[in-house]
C-alpha cells in the first residue's frame, strides 16, 4: 500500500537462481512528508533520485548495506517489544561525520575510521554507545585488521580530550569467519588499546542485544550482552585520561591564580611605576 501511494519504492535484485526479497526505498511522497516534518522540503530529494536508486539494485555493497540496516532494525524491534531502547542509530555517512567532526579529534597523523554505523543502546538504566563493523565475508581479513590503525588514532584523540572511545563491535556471518578474524585482529598493534567484541549472527534472525558478544581481550569468561560491553571490557585509556584531566585542572588553577593577581592590581601597580619613570608619560 505504501508503494502504491508513493511513500516507498521497491525493487528485487536480480539472482541467477530464485527470486530475491523485496528491497524498499524512500518514495517521492515519503520524501515530501519527511521534508515537511523537517521544515526542509529539499533535504530528502537526493534520496529519491531514480538514477541513484536504480544503481543500488546492482551495487556490490547492497548486501552489506541491508545487513547493517538489519542490525539496527533488530535492535529497534527488540525495543518495541519492551526489551530496551535504541536511542541513537547513525548510518555509515553519519557515523563518519561524527568521527570527523568537532567532537572527535585525531591524535596521530592519519585517517580516522569510517564505521558502518554508530548506535546507542539502553537497557535497565544502563547505556552503551558502540560503533559497528558489519562483515559480509567479502573483504580480505588483512584489510579488516588494518581498520584498527584508524581506530587507534581515534582512541588516542578521544583520550587527549578526556573522552572514552566506544566499544567496536564486529558482526560476522558465521563462526569460522569470526574465529579467523579474531586471530587477525588480536595480532594488530592497536588491539590492546581498543575495546573490541565480536559475534557471528544473522540480525534478521537473532537480536544483537543478547549475550552473544565475545571480547577480544580481557578476563571476562564467555559471551556478554551488548549493554554490558563497557563493564566487561575496561577502558585501556582510563589512566591516561585521568592524567590529562589532572593537567587540565592544574592549568586552570594557574590561570585563575594569574587572573586573581591581575585583579588585585599587581600588574597595574607595576605599570604605574613604569609610567612614573617615563619622563614623557602623562
Amino acid at each position: 500500500m505504501l508503494v502504491k501511494i508513493g511513500v516507498l519504492r521497491r525493487f528485487r535484485p536480480r539472482r541467477e537462481v530464485g527470486s530475491a526479497p523485496w528491497h524498499y526505498l524512500l518514495g517521492p511522497v515519503g520524501a515530501a512528508l519527511l521534508g515537511a516534518e523537517d521544515r526542509d522540503e529539499r533535504r530528502w530529494l537526493p534520496q529519491v533520485r531514480a538514477d541513484r536508486q536504480l544503481a543500488l539494485a546492482g551495487s556490490q555493497r547492497l548486501a552489506h548495506m541491508t545487513g547493517t540496516n538489519w542490525f539496527f532494525v533488530s535492535l529497534a524491534a527488540q525495543a518495541r517489544r519492551g526489551g530496551g531502547e535504541l536511542r541513537a542509530w547513525l548510518n555509515e555517512a553519519q557515523a563518519a561525520k561524527h568521527c570527523h567532526g568537532h567532537l572527535w579529534h585525531p591524535g596521530r597523523d592519519g585517517a580516522l575510521p569510517h564505521p558502518d554505523g554508530l548506535g546507542t543502546w539502553a537497557e535497565h538504566g544502563q547505556e552503551v554507545t558502540f560503533v559497528l563493523e558489519y562483515d559480509t565475508g567479502s573483504e580480505n581479513l588483512a584489510r579488516l585488521a588494518e581498520k584498527l590503525d584508524d581506530y587507534g588514532r581515534l582512541a588516542e584523540g578521544l583520550a587527549q580530550s578526556e573522552q572514552k572511545c566506544p566499544p567496536i563491535v564486529f558482526c560476522f556471518g558465521g563462526p569460522r569467519r569470526e574465529q579467523a578474524a579474531r586471530k587477525m585482529l588480536a595480532g594488530c598493534r592497536d588491539a590492546p588499546a581498543l575495546r573490541i567484541a565480536t559475534t557471528a549472527l544473522d540480525p534478521r534472525l537473532t537480536c544483537p542485544a543478547g549475550a552473544l558478544w565475545l571480547p577480544l581481550a580481557g578476563t571476562h569468561a564467555g559471551q556478554a550482552r551488548l549493554i554490558d560491553l563497557c563493564t566487561v571490557m575496561p577502558d585501556p585509556w582510563a589512566d591516561y585520561r585521568q592524567q590529562q584531566a589532572r593537567q587540565r585542572l592544574q592549568r586552570e588553577r594557574q590561570a585563575r591564580a594569574g587572573q586573581a593577581a591581575w585583579m588585585r592590581g599587581d600588574d597595574l601597580g607595576a605599570g604605574a611605576r613604569d609610567d612614573a619613570e617615563d619622563p614623557y608619560g602623562p
